[in-house]
This record gives structure tokens, sequence and C-alpha cells, in this order.
């Protein structure tokens, strides 16, 4: 059985977007006249623990609210989308980076999942979604020239390892949102930078992964970004030489890591969500190869078998795991249905 259900996970995001403690504060003090609350320097994004979950925490209400509008039967999320996405609050947000010691704050995970606010907000129809969507404008246009920045010009090495650096997995965020609404520039921009920095990866050491607090596979998660930026064939070619161990299911990266859960570790309850990255990240490199690739069939297998070992992610309830969890479940979720693995019944 896998799959959570968009019911669920909605109401467990509902609970921590207002949810203003415990709060993680990352924030450079200019001096004591700095010392604000979370919802003063923050007053979109100053719930779920902290600022970047507070971000992809809307986009789960916007996904829910474009595909299953049926279950904000209350009003709950419209009133918080309203509350937290409209011009006043979001000016404070795109005020916030103005400042010279906050201008890398949250680079580059924020900034990618603030794009991808933006698109799911441009796709949700009528005027609620327009709306939500003219209100983010500045706030996206602003962090996706930084992030064009950051990548094309600032950014020397790539960054591989499991966590919110992560290059590749902000650079296909960046590139599935410039597609999704039409900016040209900005994906030209990330495709010629991943083509750049991945392009040459050759037998990635896979015996590396997982490190203790990845919530990210480097591998697959570079090979998720790759199967977005070539041609199938061209691709096809590239998975053979990157992951040579993947044809045959034989790598240990197609596998759920052991370990043993403890949801009052951060670190540890990293992992709960690296079962469902995985599970994401094989799913998009599945849509990425030439039809009828046998590799197709492992990759599969491998979303399905992450996504189960997931299954008891959320058990816990605690908000180490509840304050980010749920986005992606649901997120996976979205990517398996793309790649057309079966899920449970009421999932995306």
């Amino acid at each position: 059985m896998i799959g959570f259900e968009p019911k669920e996970l909605l109401s467990i995001s509902l609970r921590c977007v207002d949810r203003e403690f415990p709060y993680y504060l990352e924030h450079a003090f200019d001096g004591p006249m700095e010392l604000h609350r979370p919802a003063e320097l923050h007053p979109a994004f100053y719930g779920c623990f902290d600022w970047h979950s507070a971000v992809h925490n809307h986009w789960l209400l916007l996904h829910i609210m474009r595909l299953w509008p049926e279950l904000d039967a209350d009003g709950a999320a419209r009133r918080i989308l309203d509350t937290h996405l409209n011009p006043q609050t979001l000016g404070v947000e795109l005020a916030y980076f103005d400042n010279p010691n906050n201008g890398a704050f949250s680079r580059p995970y924020g900034w990618g999942w603030l794009l991808r606010v933006h698109a799911e907000a441009v796709a949700t129809p009528g005027p609620d979604g327009e709306r939500w969507a003219t209100a983010l404008g500045p706030l996206r246009d602003a962090l996706a020239a930084k992030l064009a920045d950051y990548f094309a010009t600032r950014l020397q090495f790539p960054i591989r390892f499991g966590l919110h650096a992560n290059s590749a997995f902000s650079m296909l965020a960046g590139l599935d949102t410039a597609r999704a609404i039409g900016d040209l520039p900005l994906a030209a921009t990330l495709v010629e930078t991943a083509r750049q920095v991945f392009l040459s990866d050759r037998d990635y050491p896979t015996w590396t992964e997982p490190s203790g607090g990845d919530f990210l596979s480097p591998a697959l998660t570079e090979a998720a970004l790759l199967a977005n930026v070539l041609e199938p064939a061209e691709y096809a070619d590239w998975l053979t030489a990157f992951l040579p161990g993947l044809a045959d299911g034989t790598d240990p990266v197609l596998q759920p890591p052991p370990y043993a859960r403890e949801a009052s570790d951060p670190a540890t309850v990293h992992l709960n969500g690296l079962l469902m990255t995985k599970a994401w990240a094989a799913s998009r490199i599945a849509v990425g190869l030439p039809d009828g690739d046998p590799r197709m069939g492992v990759l599969i297998q491998t979303a399905t078998a992450h996504m189960e070992a997931a299954s008891d992610a959320l058990d816990d309830h605690h908000y180490h795991a509840t304050h980010w969890i749920p986005t992606f479940a649901l997120f996976t979720q979205a990517a398996m249905a793309d790649a057309g693995i079966g899920l449970s019944p009421g999932s995306s």
C-alpha cells in the first residue's frame, strides 16, 4: 500500500503554516533593533519551523486547491492563502532580500520552492489563482533573477551533497517553473549551466550514499535534472555512463536504505524524506528515458519500493516530520503519477 491521502496532508499542513513557534531563525542581525519575531520578519512565510518549509507548504496548499478544491470545504486553505499571499505581506518578504546581509538567504533551496509556489498559483484556475500569482510575481521575479545569477556566474563548482544547498534540486525547480510559465531566458540559462557542470560526470560513487542527514540522493537528483535537460537518446547514453549499475538493478542506490526511525532527531527524520525524494527522482528519471528503455521497469520498482518504505514517515506526528514531509509526500506522488506509477486510492 503506497500513497498518502491529500486530505490528510492538507490537514497537517494547515496546522503548521500559521504556527510561529518553535522556529529555526536563519537571520543576519545588523544590530539589536533587528530582534524581531518570525512573523514580523516574514509575514507570509513564518510558520512550519523555518522559512523554506513555510514556502513549500504553500505549494502544497495551492496544489490541493488546484486539483482537489473540494477538500477545502470550510475555506481554511483559501483564507490562509489570502492572508499570506497578498501584496503587503509579500512586499515585506521581497524587501528582506534587499538587505545585503540577507541577499543569499535560503539560497538556492528556498528560492527554487518559491518559484514552484508561483508556478502553482499561475496554474490554479479562476480569480483566486490569478490574485495569488499576481501578488507573488515581484518576489518570484527577484528570486528567479538571483537564481539565474547564482548558477550562471557565482557557483564555481556544483554542490552535490543531499541537503538544501544541492545544486541539481534547485536547478530543476527553476527549470520546471521557467518552462511552465514561459520564462525562456531562465530556462535557457539553467539548461546551459546544467550541461556545463554535470554533463561530463561518469561512474557516480553511489556507495557514498546516504550521508546521515540526507533528504536528497545526490546521484538520483542529478540524474533527474539531466532527464529534463537532455533529449531522450542523449540522456540514455549519459545515464549509462553516470549510473552503469542501474540497468540490472544492482546499484545499492536503488534500494531503500535501512535505518532506525528516530522522530526526535531532525537529521534522522531527513532520512524519512529521503525515501520520498528518491521515489520522486526515480520517477523523473523514468519519464526522461526513450520509450521502451528497459531501465524504466527498474526505476518504477525503485520508486514503488521507496514509497512503500516511507509509508510510516508521519506515524509519530512529531513536528520534526510534520512541518515538511507532507509537501514531499504530495510532490512525490505527483511525479509518480506523471510516470504512470500506480498509487493507492486518493493519492495524486
